[in-house]
């Protein structure tokens, strides 16, 4: 770990400098745009205790100068990946792999017991509160009516698969067995309900499936009905057998919306676009009903599996790399029992998460979805560390001859064992994943079957690449890392982790992963958030505009990374940021600088300029969840909400959307000289650090200078920032076309609201950022001049033909594209992804 240099005492308060560039005013006093200058002692002082003026459109009254020069002649040794704008889906529960991506919209498909390892956290939309617990009935399911409930513990359809554990396993508060459900009616009707959020703002129409054998009942109904009861859609079965039958695409067409609309988060106020509604099973006479694989899908899924809402929120973001199936879920996940016939594969616990997983998503699924939404998939492969003491481990231990059976089952040919395995599931071509991961988070107490011991990961690290490159060489193989300031008190020494992996590993070494999470001063941490205010003579957003502006800190991390890895022989390792975010702890009465913010959307755009700054080094990031999260639970209170007009959400498009053709960027030298802060030691995880400008920026050019484009972000949360732009002379003068996302008031305002439901998804409008884009001249003298309110995000685009403007819209929404598909070998990834050099080398 890089020592701090001592720059900040726990008495000094934050300092915030002037520092003038070339083009900038000198003049002490100066009043610019009828204020005063940032920077300024009054100034500093009104924005402290809050009093700045403020002209009557909402506009601040002063603002402060900053200039960005570009040097086109100072170019990164690489071109600058699309793979840096992807994203991490987990088999995380709250309902984002089902149906955020596989749309299934039925929770417990077959009736089995719940898993439920963490007390405070229920994995579905509804809470034990809300929904109750019933005898003979696991969650989320609800009697209907008269009638009696069993679960007989085998023969039904699908069940769970065997589970043991080698103890320190969490306790189940029941014990998992292969059961189905029994109702049981004396001369009575009733049956079993679960409710549901369905997305009736884009479909009424869902397809129903369930196998069933029946003693004495002849008919079965099966309803949609609206929380107060009113059915909206039903159908009956008059075919039940003593046998049991699988009964599929029974049509339930809603003949009107529930109107009732989910609204999630602790204190019910985070809206969603989906209706709220009962599903209900229910049959009439005496005798029993034998129920299991209860399965309930939009008519509108996409190979009648998929979520469209996510393929087209993916393509709209232009995502290019989808990172799974985990996340913690990696310790545990026994591929196998995602793979061949639905009907075979094995329901599990999810015992990190809680719930339950279907296997309905699985490797197959995975990659065909990859290729529906053109993305580069990435696998993660849990690691199990042999003779470790921890005292967590998995039921059953991943191996690296589990991970090579993986890579086989992907890449094989059909000649080889697990190859041929694919083709009688169905897939004669291979998948041709290239990217995979090992281990996640091994470092952490929380995952099953890891290590705090660098040395014994990085010799089984070494075994895993062995027996994985055995099965296929082309593949690139990333390593678990840690990121240099994971620096807690129970974690293992990041940089002596590090350093293990790459002297250990080697030249077998791809790369490493990395995550970063950027939770401020936790309640683990040493100190509190109001102690820092107080150290350092500071308020809430003095705070926030710390943890905005970390990943200008970041970047000097991965640099320093880079050297270390340098020092142990590897020139060009492979930097993934397998998961990043930023969920902020504040103080109470705080504002709170999360995704749903515009300040989020600063962080997040500095955390791409970040990754493009450094990516000679920083190839692949995943942002986590978005956009796949699909509803916001009700009792839980972050990160609760799925929104697509999430401010960083339009952020992502802005960067990534540039990416959407074959040109190749090349990260320029981009120079600040403007308002800088000082950066104090905060929680554990941010360092001290001098001087960070509040302007960040980047730039990229394709190699032929004929086309540059400039991303920008003011992390100032006060005060505007008078951004002067000097572009390199092969671009002066001209014409540039700037887009700004900008908050529409205080940059802490949620965008927690979607109004009235419309008919489709992209007709909502934000309310707390607009878009903007305009064409600006530059000047003879290569200059053009921008003003970014606090927390806006800039592209600035100079293009030899024709202006690009925003992303690509229909009907003129800002962000909507038509979605792209790939060819017809899933899982062959992306047309025109760019591999890594490393990769093509070995090809060749």
């Amino acid at each position: 770990m890089v020592e701090n240099d001592n720059r900040s005492s726990a008495n000094r308060s934050m300092r915030r400098r002037r520092y003038l560039g070339i083009q900038a005013v000198v003049a002490a006093g100066l009043a610019t745009g009828g204020g005063l200058v940032a920077g300024s002692d009054t100034a500093n002082a009104d924005r402290k205790a809050g009093n700045e003026d403020r002209v009557d459109d909402g506009g601040p009254t002063d603002s402060f100068t900053t200039t960005v020069t570009m040097d086109a002649d100072e170019r990164g040794e690489r071109a600058v990946p699309e793979t840096l704008f992807g994203r991490f889906a987990e088999h995380y529960g709250a309902h984002e792999i089902y149906p955020g991506i596989y749309a299934e919209h039925v929770t417990n498909t077959s009736f089995v017991a719940w898993g439920q390892v963490q007390p405070d956290h229920v994995s579905h939309v509804y809470g034990f509160d809300e929904v109750g617990r019933y005898d003979g009935l696991p969650f989320p399911w609800e009697p209907v009516g008269d009638a009696a409930f069993e679960r007989p513990s085998e023969g039904g359809v699908r069940g769970l698969g065997t589970w043991e554990s080698d103890g320190g396993w969490p306790t189940v508060d029941q014990e998992p067995r292969n059961e189905h459900q029994r109702v049981a009616l004396d001369d009575a009707a009733g049956g079993v309900k679960q409710r549901l959020a369905l997305p009736d703002w884009r479909t009424l129409t869902y397809e129903f499936a369930f196998s069933a054998r029946t003693e004495g009942i002849d008919a079965l109904t099966v309803r949609l009905t609206a929380p107060d009861g009113d059915v909206l859609a039903s159908t009956t079965v008059e075919t039940l057998t003593s046998e049991w039958t699988r009964y599929d695409e029974l049509e339930l067409a809603l003949t009107d919306r529930s109107g009732s609309q989910l609204a999630g988060g602790a204190l019910d106020d985070i809206a969603s676009p989906y209706g709220e509604y009962v599903l209900e099973i229910v049959a009439e006479g005496t005798g029993h009903v034998d129920l299991d694989w209860i399965s309930l899908l939009p008519a509108d899924a996409v190979n009648g599996k998929f979520n469209p809402t996510t393929i087209d929120l993916m393509d709209d973001r232009n995502v290019s790399l989808l990172k799974w199936p985990g996340g913690n879920v990696t310790s545990t996940y026994k591929w196998e029992n995602g793979i061949g016939p639905v009907e075979e594969r094995p329901i599990r616990p999810n015992v990190v998460w809680n719930g339950l997983d279907p296997n309905l998503m699985g490797t197959a699924e995975y990659v065909e979805f990859c290729e529906l939404t053109g993305v580069e998939p990435t696998i993660t492969v849990g690691v199990t560390v042999e003779d470790t003491d921890r005292e967590f481990q998995p039921p059953e231990a991943i191996t690296p001859a589990d991970a090579a059976n993986w890579v086989e089952y992907c890449n094989g040919s059909t000649d080889t064992e697990y190859g041929a395995l694919r083709a009688e599931h169905g897939y004669e071509e291979p998948f041709d994943v290239e990217v995979w991961e090992i281990g996640n988070e091994v470092w952490g107490g929380w995952q099953a079957g890891g290590t705090h011991d660098p040395a014994q990961f990085a010799e089984r690290a070494t075994e895993f690449v062995a027996a994985m490159t055995g099965v296929d060489e082309s593949i690139t193989v990333i390593v678990d890392g840690m990121d240099p300031m994971y620096g807690d008190e129970n974690l293992p020494d990041p940089e002596r982790w590090n350093e293990t992996v790459f002297d250990v590993v080697g030249a077998d070494l791809d790369g490493i992963d990395m995550h970063r999470y950027n939770w401020g001063i936790r309640e683990e941490d040493p100190g509190s958030v109001e102690e820092w205010k107080a150290d350092h003579d500071a308020d809430g957003i003095d705070y926030n505009e710390v943890l905005i502006m970390f990943p200008t800190q970041f970047g000097g991390l991965m640099a320093e990374t880079a050297d270390m890895a340098a020092s142990h022989g590897l020139e060009d390792p492979e930097f993934v940021i397998g998961e990043w975010g930023l969920y902020p702890t504040v103080a109470d009465g705080d504002p709170w600088p999360g995704m749903p913010t515009m300040a989020g959307a600063a962080y997040v755009a500095g955390m791409f300029n970040a990754f493009i700054r450094q990516s000679d080094h920083v190839r692949r990031a995943s942002h986590t969840h978005l956009p796949v999260r699909m509803f916001p639970p009700e009792h839980v209170d972050h990160p609760a909400d799925p929104n697509p007009l999430l401010p960083v959400g339009y952020t992502l498009a802005l960067y990534a959307s540039v990416f959407d053709d074959d040109r190749t960027w090349e990260v320029i030298d981009a120079s600040v000289d403007g308002e800088t802060r000082d950066i104090p030691e905060t929680g554990v995880r941010i360092r001290a650090m001098d001087d960070v400008p509040y302007v960040d920026a980047v730039s990229m050019a394709t190699p032929d200078e004929a086309a540059l484009c400039t991303f920008l972000t003011n992390r100032n949360l006060r005060t505007d920032a008078a951004v002067t732009i000097e572009v390199p002379d092969s671009f002066a003068p001209g014409e540039a076309t700037v887009t700004v996302q900008r908050p529409t008031g205080d940059p802490h305002d949620p965008q927690d609201e979607l109004g009235d439901v419309p008919d489709s998804w992209y007709d909502w409008e934000a309310d707390v950022y607009e878009v903007t884009t305009e064409a600006m001249p530059v000047r003879g003298n290569g200059t053009l001049d921008l003003q970014l309110p606090p927390s806006a995000v800039a592209r600035i685009e100079i293009e030899s033909g024709a202006a690009r403007g925003p992303p690509e819209c229909e009907e003129g929404v800002p962000g909507r594209k038509p979605p792209s598909r790939g060819g017809d070998n899933p899982g062959s990834g992306p047309k025109n992804r760019a591999r890594s050099e490393e990769a093509t080398a070995r090809d060749e």
